[in-house]
């Protein structure tokens, strides 16, 4: 009776962060969506990274108030702060990963989405105009000639664009997935730095799986630049080798933080 009733409580309790969670997001797509909006008929462009920089941390920190979700960067958030273009690389666990990023969102970032987030009512549209580039998964071909085209209009204003290399969610708790080749083949076609950002295992206090949301924290590692300068194509293998090493020891450290 005892264990049905804490399994009952733990449901609810999942539940409840669930819609906080959903209600915030659609509250800030809306703040999103009407400021992005009136900048672009004013402005004339029609997306603005800005917004997630600015309303990001704000959304972050009322889940954080309200749901019990924390997030804390631990190290190297100075590593996004530096006025270049750049591509940031990420691992991937769950619809979370959107809360540690936009506690964090670097300035000029544009980050990297399927193409089917533009059919979610407010959110696909309030994506589109916060600088979201939506690419058809399915076209190999025709995505990397989209992502090619966007990225050389950010390099002059030295922008970033942030990509989940692993390609889809990993819910494992301590081993990233193998990385896709997309992010790393455009930082060596622009010989632009690469950024790893990791994110904790959020396994101690979520599993979709199990409806369980505790309260906890998302921690996350910022590692030091990559450089590119002087690789080729036929380096992309050492380069992901490299980077997925690093990233893989630093959600170690963060992993053993949390336990």
């Amino acid at each position: 009776m005892a264990e049905s009733v804490k399994k009952a409580l733990q449901i609810v309790r999942f539940l409840l962060r669930l819609l906080l969670f959903a209600t915030l997001t659609i509250s800030f797509a809306v703040v999103d969506l009407c400021h992005g909006i009136i900048l672009s008929l004013i402005t004339f462009k029609p997306t603005h990274t800005f917004l997630n920089h600015f309303y990001g941390p704000l959304f972050a920190r009322a889940f954080a108030f309200l749901g019990g979700t924390a997030v804390e960067v631990c190290e190297g958030k100075e590593h996004l702060d530096k006025d270049q273009c750049f591509v940031i690389v990420s691992n991937h666990q769950s619809s979370l990963d959107m809360l540690a990023m936009l506690a964090m969102w670097p300035k000029k970032t544009s980050a990297v989405g399927k193409k089917s987030i533009l059919f979610f009512p407010i959110f696909g549209v309030a994506a589109y105009l916060n600088g979201t580039i939506m690419i058809n998964r399915k076209d190999s071909e025709g995505a990397k000639q989209q992502l090619n085209a966007e990225f050389e209009k950010m390099l002059p204003r030295k922008e970033r664009i942030w990509f989940f290399p692993e390609g889809t969610r990993n819910r494992k708790t301590g081993d990233m997935l193998p990385f896709k080749k997309g992010a790393f083949h455009m930082a060596v076609a622009n010989q632009v730095p690469i950024v790893p950002v990791v994110f904790s295992s959020i396994s101690d206090f979520y599993s979709k799986s199990e409806l369980r949301w505790d309260a906890g924290t998302i921690r996350i590692g910022v590692l030091p630049p990559v450089k590119t300068e002087g690789l080729t194509k036929d380096d992309l293998p050492d380069l992901m080798k490299d980077v997925s090493s690093q990233m893989q020891g630093m959600l170690d450290k963060l992993n053993s933080k949390s336990s």
